[in-house]
């Protein structure tokens, strides 16, 4: 056991990144898998997971992004499943769609420690029309950073992580994008993300939770931190602040966010709202997030999880 983890950390440490950059989102937290197969069934239940965002809203061509999850968890195998979907739409000719399986192996180091490791691969599709840009400086057109003709490109796309889950702690390490390492800056390419995060859990009473937790995304020169905390009463009703500054840019360019979401049933409903301050409030100043979950129970013995939330 030591032998595989050790080989899978090194694995995730021997890495570098670059291009394109992920979206990071606001409710993430409550499915992991699209940024972490670690996650993938983290959950007994049949977990479905799908997460609309729309950025700078009342600009033209503003991007858009969707994410769709779906994972359940095996016993007799110890094992997690998923399928995963991300869709980014820049909003100017340039569009991108991942489609993964997920696997992760479960391990309970102790009986009150559980590690996941998971790896995800699939495929990567990107389309870019340069005919739907307008370009400051038209020599640039044709430039390796800029093609001048229309390009529909497939790629694999892998990624790799490990979790950590404790009754009031999760800590998680992933590695997004692992086969792209082009050194120059493509607009096909969305280039190695390493994510590390931490969530402790603080029982303030019988019905209220809070969660505070970091999140920090590096992908070769472009360094993003996360900070939020988020209060459950009764396991039913949470809303939460984050906030999102750019490391690289001297945090003048920062964001924002209010979250609040009911869960009833095994359903949830969340709605994001994010205000751009600093350098992103002189472009736009909100962004909008929905989320919808829904967990199917299953007639199985439940086995023991830590931070399902």
């Amino acid at each position: 056991m030591k032998k595989v983890l050790s080989i899978f950390v090194l694995a995730m440490f021997a890495v570098a990144a670059s291009a394109q950059r992920d979206l990071m989102l606001s409710q993430q937290f409550f499915s992991r898998l699209n940024a972490n197969p670690a996650a993938t069934g983290n959950s007994d239940d049949i977990d479905l997971f799908l997460l609309g965002h729309w950025q700078w809203v009342g600009v033209e061509d503003s991007p858009k992004s969707g994410v769709l999850n779906a994972s359940d968890y095996f016993e007799p195998i110890r094992s997690g499943v998923g399928l995963t979907m991300t869709y980014d739409d820049l909003g100017v000719a340039n569009r991108t769609f991942i489609c993964k399986a997920a696997y992760a192996y479960h391990v309970n180091l102790n009986e009150s420690l559980l590690l996941s490791m998971g790896l995800s691969a699939g495929m990567l599709y990107h389309y870019w029309d340069p005919e739907g840009h307008r370009l400051l400086d038209p020599e640039e057109m044709g430039m390796e950073t800029f093609p001048s003709e229309l390009q529909t490109t497939f790629k694999p796309d892998v990624d790799l992580g490990f979790e950590l889950a404790m009754p009031k702690l999760l800590l998680g390490a992933s590695v997004t994008h692992l086969l792209n390492n082009e050194d120059m800056v493509s607009t096909s390419v969305p280039g190695r993300h390493l994510y590390f995060y931490a969530r402790p859990l603080f029982n303030l009473s019988d019905r209220l939770a809070l969660a505070p937790a970091i999140v920090y995304m590096h992908r070769n020169k472009v360094d993003k931190v996360e900070l939020n905390v988020m209060a459950f009463y009764n396991r039913m009703i949470w809303g939460g602040v984050t906030y999102r500054p750019d490391v690289n840019a001297g945090f003048s360019s920062n964001a924002l966010n209010f979250t609040l979401g009911i869960e009833w049933n095994k359903f949830r409903v969340g709605y994001s709202f994010e205000w751009g301050t600093g350098d992103i409030s002189s472009l736009s100043s909100n962004a909008h997030e929905l989320l919808l979950s829904l967990r199917i129970p299953k007639k199985t013995e439940k086995y023991v999880r830590f931070m399902e939330d």
